[in-house]
């Protein structure tokens, strides 16, 4: 199966063909098939129809039979019993008149065998002999005196208990006990009927035609056939059933099967027939139908071919123009010039090749105007350098006129220029971030004259984790700037995980933002830069640019009681670094400098942390440099 479709996945023509094939044949096989299946149908139904009239018209042609041998038990049954009652009960037949009397019976029905009439010892027959003690031993026999005044039909058996001539081996008989007055044993009526009768009204030529034709008795026993093979032994007479043999198992597939009910006896008249016989009837339609499928087949295919080449061979042209466009040509252009869907696709083509080269020359121009860029912004760093070792000499100077503040803050700047200056990573963890926001908080120090506190909270387990390069200043510059009032109050900085998120907050209990003004915050065309060149909308850009829109910025302000700035970056540790352990170090890290207002952490690089086991007071000032 996988390797057909393949096959056909590997070609639009061989799609095209298969489904044009299908498209075409599928109207037709269902415009044939529909008409045939009822056909047939019919078809059948008259079949089995004219099946249950033969079988029905067999039924009554035994009725005639067994109704004359019923006819004639009820006469013998009359003159026995009439014979009997003329004296009271005491009589004895007439043996030689009565003898003449079944004898014109028997002769008035040229099917009827013999006629036997047994009273106690006595017996009164047909045939010449008649051997009681054979007869009387027979299981038909006994069965039938166990119900007097019942009659009992008995299909075809061996007749090896009278003898007359010419002899019949087989017959079918019809026993009828019934009790004599002031007898106690009951006397006994036998008709019996020839089977060559039976065989004479089976073997029809309307029959035969049918099939296999049975007489089946009223608990299910085949009693006759006009197949032999379904016939039991004379041994195996009681125990062969209609339902033991191997036809009722295969009617659904081989054979359909009718009957008809013989209300005399209680038999049943069935016939089996082949499906086969029954399909023969329409086979010529079959052919037909068949035939005309299959023309309407090869039309089809050659048809469908013709189309699909016809219709994949532009395709083909395009194909060919995009393996050269593939190979770098982006100089080829499509020759096609159709209205249709293909030359609205070869159209599309070349205009997507001549936008494909122009973007080559756009991208070859701008790697070229990158190179002479980078080469000024070489040239350009010389200035920031020299500004740098400029301050190195005032700091120097500072400490020489012993002015530890002014040398102090100038140490702060030059490490925050430093950091400025480091442009190979656009990123780097969280703990060097809070260092760069350390040198910031320690010069607004000495500005703000420790008016302005700064409280960290800052998870141990978040400490390796990537921010973007100078994200937080900003923010704490704007807290400055914009958010306290009358340059006092509270800033304060917390980080935590939480799942696959990093989550750091940046809060400020100052004057807070209008909401007007809060709706259009991150609008480009309100944004203002501060002196550290980077505004809010520039953080919030910087980080959907490095790890995505899902994350960024969001404010919440209260006019008059704070702004919360929340910064949501995705989990990601800076690879050779393990995540803290918490148990050693506690689940965060919260501390305010002692003795001033403002309170700053230098934090120490993280193998510092990493080498504390459970850290005293002591150790932990000397850690962040308090």
């Amino acid at each position: 199966m996988g390797r057909i479709l393949h096959f056909f996945r590997k070609s639009i023509k061989r799609r095209l063909l298969f489904c044009f094939v299908w498209i075409s044949i599928l109207p037709i096989v269902i415009v044939g098939f529909i008409p045939y299946q009822k056909t047939a149908e019919v078809v059948k139904g008259q079949v089995l129809e004219y099946a249950q009239i033969t079988v029905n018209q067999l039924n009554e042609n035994i009725n005639y039979h067994l109704n004359e041998m019923d006819l004639m038990s009820r006469m013998v049954y009359y003159q026995v019993f009439a014979a009997f009652e003329k004296e009271g009960g005491e009589s004895e037949i007439h043996r030689e008149d009565f003898r003449q009397f079944i004898l014109a019976l028997k002769n008035n029905r040229t099917f009827i065998d013999e006629i036997h009439v047994i009273e106690g010892d006595q017996y009164y027959s047909t045939a010449s002999v008649l051997r009681q003690e054979l007869l009387k031993s027979k299981d038909w026999y006994i069965s039938s005196l166990q119900n007097p005044g019942e009659k009992t039909w008995v299909g075809p058996h061996v007749n090896d208990y009278s003898l007359n001539e010419p002899k019949t081996d087989r017959v079918v008989s019809l026993v009828y006990p019934f009790i004599l007055p002031k007898r106690s044993s009951p006397a006994v009526i036998i008709i019996e009927m020839k089977q060559d009768k039976l065989d004479e009204l089976f073997q029809s030529p309307a029959l035969r035609s049918l099939g296999k034709v049975l007489l089946i008795d009223k608990y299910g026993r085949i009693l006759y056939s006009s197949d032999p093979s379904l016939l039991p032994a004379e041994h195996e007479y009681s125990n062969q059933y209609i339902t033991n043999t191997n036809l009722l198992g295969g009617l659904n597939d081989e054979y359909s099967f009718i009957y008809d009910i013989n209300y005399f006896s209680g038999w049943k008249v069935a016939a089996f027939i082949p499906n086969v016989k029954i399909e023969q009837s329409f086979a010529s339609i079959r052919k037909i139908v068949f035939m005309l499928i299959g023309i309407f087949l090869v039309i089809s295919i050659l048809l469908g071919w013709g189309l699909s080449d016809r219709l994949i061979k532009p395709l083909r042209t395009l194909q060919i123009d995009m393996r050269q466009v593939k190979k770098g040509k982006f100089y080829t252009r499509s020759a096609i010039d159709a209205d249709d869907e293909i030359g609205d696709l070869s159209r599309n083509f070349n205009q997507m090749v001549a936008e494909i080269e122009s973007l080559i020359d756009k991208i070859s121009e701008s790697e070229r105007k990158k190179k002479q860029i980078e080469m000024q912004s070489l040239q350009y760093q010389i200035n920031p350098h020299f500004l740098y070792n400029t301050l190195n000499s005032v700091q120097w100077l500072a400490k020489e006129y012993k002015a530890p503040e002014i040398s102090e803050m100038l140490t702060a700047l030059i490490k925050l220029l430093r950091a400025s200056l480091n442009t190979t990573n656009y990123t780097h963890m969280l703990e060097e971030e809070l260092e760069v926001l350390s040198y910031y908080a320690r010069i607004q120090k000495y500005r703000y004259d420790d008016q302005v506190k700064i409280i960290y909270r800052i998870d141990t387990d978040v400490l390796a984790a990537l921010v973007p390069r100078f994200v937080l200043q900003p923010l704490v510059e704007n807290a400055f700037f914009h958010g306290l009032s009358d340059n006092e109050g509270r800033i304060e900085i917390s980080a935590r995980r939480k799942e696959d998120l990093v989550e750091i907050v940046v809060e400020d209990n100052g004057r807070g933002i209008d909401a007007d003004k809060l709706k259009t915050l991150f609008s480009p065309d309100v944004e203002r830069k501060h002196s550290s060149g980077i505004g809010i909308k520039n953080v919030d850009d910087k980080i959907k640019h490095y790890f995505g829109d899902s994350y960024g910025l969001s404010i919440d302000s209260v006019k008059g009681r704070g702004t919360r700035i929340s910064i949501v970056l995705p989990c990601r540790l800076k690879e050779g670094v393990e995540e803290l352990d918490d148990t050693n170090l506690g689940s965060s890290l919260y501390w305010v400098g002692r003795g001033a207002n403002i309170s700053f952490i230098t934090l120490p690089p993280l193998r510092e942390f990493q080498r504390l086991k459970q850290p005293s007071r002591r150790a932990l000032d000397r850690c962040f440099n308090l």
